[in-house]
């Protein structure tokens, strides 16, 4: 079954709850990135947080998500839209991070502890909103939660999680967000979610419930049990893995280099190799291409149609 998230609302409308499987999404990312074991974790862990945030409203948005930690990991960083698309990539993906099969992979020692959560949240208007806060455990899902109570005013608790199996391949994700909507008396479902996150029942849900795994309604029904018991589901869409890079885009934005290197890279290269950081995509340019973009700059603005 292919990757889902679902909006709802809980208790008459009290509280906003997303939940989403991210399976796919989480080993199409590791495989393009060559990340395993705990890295493919982070990753996960760090898209399913992502496509959460962006989903938040029925509005066309884009969400930026970057953790940047002093651990070994370096930081992770994912876009993601409200139409459930979503890339994201590792600092550094070849850190062995310890945890595995049988129990939750700890993030804190690789992602460090001391560091930022930067969101840049793009309504499709002319100015982006962009929000900070520090790190807080180096867990990805606490970081983002404390950083939408601190930075946004927003009662919530996020749980994203991703599950290994004995052979550390990823075996299934997703992840959940409970917030109290303005107004009503939603945070003692809110904290009681918390509770639950922390306490391990969204991984042993993705660890041994097959269908909540492949259900964001039935994963939000074995997590929360009663406090899901009045759930009223308003849609659910696909989420999938999705760069939009492109050897047109490509060329666009080597329209930006001086002319001095790209000069650089025709007389002693005689090519160019850019490699797209978030889906790992390599495009090769010959020194005729290149030439093209010097000619086009020195008549005026390169334009791609």
């Amino acid at each position: 079954m292919a990757d889902n998230l679902a909006r709802s609302l809980i208790s008459t409308g009290a509280v906003r709850l997303l939940s989403v499987t991210t399976t796919d999404v989480a080993r199409e990312a590791a495989r393009r990135h060559g990340a395993v074991a705990g890295a493919a974790v982070a990753l996960a862990r760090g898209a399913t947080a992502g496509l959460l945030l962006a989903t938040m409203t029925k509005g066309k948005e884009r969400v930026t998500l970057q953790l940047v930690g002093d651990g070994p990991l370096g930081g992770v960083t994912v876009d993601a839209n409200d139409a459930g698309e979503v890339r994201a990539y590792l600092k550094n993906t070849s850190v062995l991070v310890t945890g595995g099969a049988a129990r939750r992979v700890k993030l804190a020692s690789a992602l460090g502890r001391h560091g930022v959560v930067n969101v840049i949240r793009d309504l499709g208007l002319r100015e982006l909103y962009r929000g900070q806060a520090s790190l807080l455990t180096g867990e990805i899902d606490e970081d983002v939660e404390n950083y939408l109570r601190s930075s946004e005013q927003i009662e919530s608790a996020l749980g994203c999680e991703a599950v290994l199996s004995d052979s550390l391949e990823l075996v299934s994700s997703g992840g959940l967000l409970v917030q109290a909507m303005p107004g009503g008396e939603g945070t003692p479902f809110v904290r009681e979610a918390q509770h639950r996150f922390r306490t391990g029942a969204l991984y042993e849900a993705l660890a041994r419930d097959p269908r909540a795994a492949q259900d964001p309604a039935q994963l939000a029904s074995a997590v929360l049990g009663d406090i899901a018991r009045d759930l009223d589901l308003l849609d659910i869409r696909p989420v999938r893995f999705s760069c939009p890079c492109s050897k047109e885009r490509v060329l666009a934005s080597l329209a930006a280099v001086s002319e001095d290197e790209l000069l650089a890279m025709i007389r002693e290269d005689r090519h160019a190799e850019v490699v797209c950081n978030f889906c790992n995509e390599e495009f090769a340019l010959s020194g005729d291409e290149l030439s093209a973009i010097l000619q086009e700059k020195r008549r005026g603005p390169y334009a791609v149609s």
